[in-house]
C-alpha cells in the first residue's frame, strides 16, 4: 500500500491527488492521507471532498506506521519531475507537491472526470458562469496576493507577479483575439480593482468558494495565471481546444521547476 500525504491549499491538494491517482493507474494500491487537516487550517482546509474523487482515505493506524517509520517514508527531492517517484516498491508513505503535469498527463481524461464538483453551485457562481458563456472570447485573470504578501516566508519562496506581467499578458491576449472580456479573480479583489483597472472586465466579487472559482476559471476560453497552483488548475481544467494560457516565467523566486505546461506561453 502506498499512502500519499495531502496538504496545502486546494491547488496543492489537487497536484498531490493527481500524482496518487497516477500511481493507482499504474497498478499500485494507493490511499491518501488527510490527517494533517486536523490541525492545518490555512486556505480553508481540506477541499477534495467537494469533487468526485475515488481514492480511499488511509486510516489512522497506517499513518501511525509511517509516523514511527515502520513504513518507508519517501519525500520528493525537488520541484523537477522525478521518474523514480512513479517507480516505487508499493509500500511507502509519500510526501511532496508534484507540481508538474509530467506525473499525470497520461490520465488527463480521468482527472477531468474526477475534478468535477458534486454539489450544487452557489447562486453567484451560476450568475458568473452565465456571464462567461455570453462572451465569445473570455479570459480569466488571477492575481494572487494574500500570504504571498503578508507572510515573509511565503514571499521569499514565491514572490508575486507584478502589474507589468499582467499588462503584457493582457496585451498579448488582446492582440490574438478580438473583443476579449476578462474575468478577474483575486484573494484581494479590492486591491485588484484599484490597481488593475480594465474596462472590458468583470471582477469576481463574491464570497469565495475555492472550487467554484476554479471552475469559473476553467469555463473561460483563455487564461492568465498567477504563480499559483490555484489558477494553474483553473487553466489545466480548461477544455477549450484552442485555448491560450499565459503563465509567469518565474514561478518561484529561486527554485528550479517545471510547473508551467508545455503548450503555455510564459512571460
Amino acid at each position: 500500500m502506498i499512502i500519499v500525504r495531502i496538504l496545502g491549499g486546494l491547488g496543492n491538494q489537487m497536484f498531490q491527488y493527481a500524482f496518487a491517482k497516477s500511481l493507482q493507474q499504474k497498478g499500485f494500491e494507493v490511499q491518501i492521507d488527510i490527517s494533517k487537516f486536523k490541525t492545518y487550517k490555512l486556505h480553508g482546509g481540506y477541499h477534495l471532498d467537494t469533487y468526485n474523487i475515488d481514492l480511499e482515505t488511509a486510516n489512522s493506524f497506517d499513518t501511525f506506521l509511517a509516523l514511527i517509520k515502520l513504513k518507508k517514508n519517501v519525500k520528493e527531492k525537488s520541484l523537477l519531475f522525478d521518474e523514480n517517484m512513479l517507480k516505487l516498491s508499493g509500500n511507502e508513505f509519500v510526501k511532496g507537491y508534484f507540481q508538474t503535469e509530467k506525473y499525470f498527463s497520461t490520465i488527463r481524461g480521468i482527472l477531468l472526470q474526477q475534478f468535477t464538483i458534486k454539489t450544487e453551485l452557489s447562486d453567484s457562481t451560476k450568475k458568473y458562469s452565465k456571464a462567461i458563456h455570453q462572451h465569445k472570447n473570455s479570459c480569466s485573470l488571477h492575481i494572487r496576493r494574500g500570504d504571498y504578501i503578508t507572510d515573509k516566508k511565503a514571499n521569499s519562496v514565491h514572490g508575486t507577479c507584478d502589474l507589468n506581467y499582467y499588462a503584457s499578458a493582457i496585451k498579448l491576449i488582446n492582440e490574438k483575439f478580438e473583443n476579449t472580456h476578462f474575468f478577474v479573480f483575486s484573494d484581494d479583489i479590492i486591491w485588484t480593482k484599484e490597481n488593475l483597472q480594465l474596462e472590458n472586465a468583470t471582477y469576481i466579487d463574491h464570497k469565495t468558494i475555492p472550487h467554484e472559482d476554479m471552475f469559473l476559471m476553467s469555463l473561460c476560453k483563455h487564461n492568465i495565471t498567477a504563480n499559483s497552483s490555484f489558477s494553474w488548475w483553473g487553466a489545466w481544467l480548461n477544455q477549450h481546444k484552442n485555448k491560450t494560457v499565459i503563465a509567469p516565467k518565474k514561478w518561484f523566486v529561486s527554485q528550479e521547476n517545471e510547473v508551467a505546461s508545455k503548450n503555455w506561453i510564459q512571460l
